[in-house]
Order: structure tokens, then C-alpha cells, then sequence
């Protein structure tokens, strides 16, 4: 574990700021779209320590966090990024930004709905990048599904009902395929370390 918990902080906090636009928008308070900017604008500060700190002379993964999950499955709460997912991560906050602002006047009904999604979706994608393990990567990827799905039900155009069951056949044929595949792999290393993935010998049969 890290000192400072910052993919954890990249995961978890545009999805708090995305809960409290919903408690806010409960409770009657005003300046939902002025807080949603504030996180993702905090989200993607907070992202560029990936940058600043990276050390670019190893390939190993950086920043790690693992704490035990479900010990039945040998599974971890185990985050880290590389040369790949870093930048990616970077990019999602830096987008996410562009989306609250490019909506800030375009979006008119169900506005807090529409900037929590996307903080939350913000977070759960950040998750996906920084997965190191197999169970937890699968958790963040259909978490994330949600928020997409039902902003392109809610929010999306005139054939927004024919999108999002498209959406919803494509992504979960594909989920259910992606999870025999982990699975299986699980069974050959005894693992659900994305790590140990890395170093499974696979044939082509």
C-alpha cells in the first residue's frame, strides 16, 4: 500500500461527489453544476500526480494498493497503473471536465442526475484502468455500464430507446464471454491477479 492512496482517491471521490449532487439536489440546494465542476476539476488535479510522479525507467506496475477482498476467491482490492493506463486515467479526468462543462448549459432537466452519472461513471472508469485484479476489474467494468446506460436512455436522441437496448445486447454478450474468459484463467493460475494472468502460459488450443 501506498502512503497516499491516490487511485483509490481517483476511484472513489468523483463517485462520493457524484452521490452528494444527488443528496443535494434531494435536499433542495442550488449550485449543482458549480460543485460537479468543482470534483471533476479536483478529479483531474489530483490525476496529474500519476504524471508527476510516474517513474518512467521501470515497466513495473506503480502506485499500487492491495488489501484483501473476499479470501474465498483469493481475491484483492488491488490497484496500480503503468505506462498505459496512466495516461488513460489522465485523459478520462481531463474529459470529464470538457463533459460538465459542455453540458452546463445544453442539459436542462434532471441536471444533477446527469452530472452524477457522469462522476460516477468518471470514477468506476478510473477503476477499470487501475484493476489488478480480475474480480474487481469485472465489478468496475459493469458498474460503469450503468451510468452509460442510462445516460444514453435519459439523455440521448430521438432513438435513444433503440440505442440503449443495442448498448445493452453488445455489452452484455460481451461481459458474459470476458467472465468464462477470467474465469478460466482463474482455474489454470489459482489466481484472480492480473499479474499472474501476465505470466500464465496459454496455447493456442
Amino acid at each position: 500500500m501506498t502512503e497516499f492512496p491516490l487511485l483509490s482517491v481517483l476511484v472513489w471521490f468523483p463517485v462520493a461527489g457524484g452521490i452528494v449532487l444527488l443528496a443535494m439536489d434531494g435536499l433542495g440546494f442550488p449550485y449543482i453544476r458549480p460543485v460537479a465542476l468543482l470534483v471533476s476539476i479536483a478529479t483531474f488535479l489530483f490525476s496529474l500526480g500519476l504524471y508527476t510522479e510516474f517513474d518512467v525507467t521501470t515497466a513495473a506496475m506503480q502506485f499500487q494498493e492491495s488489501v484483501p477482498w473476499i479470501a474465498a476467491l483469493n481475491a484483492h482490492y488491488h490497484l496500480g497503473v503503468d505506462g498505459i493506463s496512466m495516461p488513460l486515467i489522465i485523459l478520462t479526468t481531463f474529459t470529464t471536465a470538457l463533459v460538465i462543462l459542455a453540458g452546463w448549459e445544453v442539459i436542462k432537466d434532471k441536471v444533477s442526475q446527469y452530472m452524477a452519472a457522469f462522476l460516477i461513471m468518471e470514477g468506476l472508469m478510473n477503476g477499470v484502468f487501475a484493476a489488478l485484479d480480475a474480480v474487481l476489474f469485472y465489478v468496475f467494468w459493469e458498474a460503469m455500464l450503468v451510468p452509460m446506460f442510462l445516460i444514453i436512455g435519459v439523455w440521448g436522441g430521438p432513438r435513444r430507446v433503440y440505442a440503449t437496448i443495442k448498448f445493452f445486447l453488445y455489452t452484455f454478450f460481451g461481459s458474459v464471454f470476458m467472465l468464462v474468459a477470467l474465469i478460466y484463467m482463474y482455474l489454470q493460475s489459482g489466481s484472480f491477479s492480473i499479474l499472474d494472468f501476465h505470466a500464465l502460459p496459454l496455447s493456442m488450443t
